[in-house]
């Protein structure tokens, strides 16, 4: 059996943490790639805070974390182009329709016949 260095409570601080979306302008960008790093891989050294972190749930009971990991994602605020979109559509209906030759059970429901596949 594969022998753990982390403590229970340090492997689910690292498997779920809070995640911050980031929007950056394409001026941010631009500078940020001057050291070949986007904006949220500048940053990610400064996610981890090795300080006590004091929190409040909605019951206003205290909670204190130690070694808080947030994790930062870049929001993508260019559409896909619509070539990509309209193969994603297709692949996601061919992906969908039920297989030839399968037997689809028929629920009726008021006015409606609901064809439910097997699948």
């Amino acid at each position: 059996m594969a022998q753990r260095v982390q403590s229970i409570q340090e492997f689910l601080q690292d498997s779920f943490v809070p995640l911050v979306a980031a929007l950056c302008s394409e001026e941010a960008e631009r500078i940020t790639r001057k050291n070949n790093l986007g904006f949220c891989e500048l940053v990610k050294p400064f996610c981890r805070l090795t300080s006590e972190v004091h929190m409040r749930d909605p019951n206003n009971q205290l909670h204190i974390i130690k070694n808080l990991k947030i994790a930062v994602n870049n929001i993508i605020t260019q559409p896909p182009q619509p070539g990509a979109i309209r193969k994603i559509l297709n692949d996601v209906v061919t992906v969908s329709q039920p297989a030839e030759g399968l037997l689809a059970n028929v629920i009726t429901a008021g006015d409606y016949d609901l064809n439910i596949s097997e699948s």
